[in-house]
């Protein structure tokens, strides 16, 4: 089954990416979708895919056409495409000391508003939200979980991301934008492809 899906793939290649492109247009609002956005949801996708062949073949074995592997990518794509938006204001910092754990959750928040404004020197007027993303680990208390911050609107996010290439604060934190998982794993496997280019040339 495995060799009959690779195939298809195969013979599907060259329609998949206007397949998805309608898909996305089609499924998603006017608001939501922009052209230069699916240009970079099917480029992400492209370069993920290119370097995860086999994940997608072991995925698409449970299929029974080419066009169930059509509409499972496009339902992927389109899930991350509205994760993508509900984070297009959001920058994340690593590494931000915990508030302290016997705080109340106010105070918690009160310590991370702080922090983004005295430590980071973003201004509490661009911030609308900060919150901790998952659960503190109480077997190791020295993680700190990631700090979202959602920012009053793109163009602060873009500022202080430097358009997406991250900023380094005075006090030592890095200021990135906040990814989804699609996203976060195209900026790994281009980042692995820099570093073995580097490795080369040396």
């Amino acid at each position: 089954m495995k060799v009959i899906i690779r195939d298809e793939l195969h013979a599907i290649q060259p329609v998949i990416r206007v397949t998805v492109e309608n898909a996305v247009r089609n499924l998603l609002s006017n608001s939501v979708c922009s052209k230069e956005d699916i240009k970079e949801v099917v480029k992400s996708y492209a370069d993920v895919a290119k370097e995860s062949q086999r994940e997608v073949i072991q995925q698409a074995s449970l299929a029974q056409s080419s066009k169930n592997v059509v509409e499972t990518v496009v339902r992927k794509m389109d899930a991350d495409k509205v994760e993508r938006e509900k984070r297009r204001t959001n920058v994340v910092v690593l590494n931000a000391p915990e508030p302290d754990k016997e705080s109340s959750s106010e105070e918690k928040n009160k310590e991370d508003s702080n922090f983004c404004s005295k430590s980071l020197g973003i201004p509490a007027k661009d911030i609308a939200v900060c919150w901790r993303a998952g659960k503190a680990d109480e077997s190791n208390p020295e993680y700190c979980r990631p700090l979202i911050i959602k920012l009053k609107n793109e163009e602060l996010a873009n500022e202080w991301t430097k358009d997406g290439r991250g900023h380094k604060t005075a006090s030592g934190h890095w200021i990135n934008k906040d990814l989804c998982a699609a996203d976060r794993k195209a900026s790994f496997l281009s980042r692995e492809e820099r570093r073995k280019r580097q490795q080369k040339k040396n």
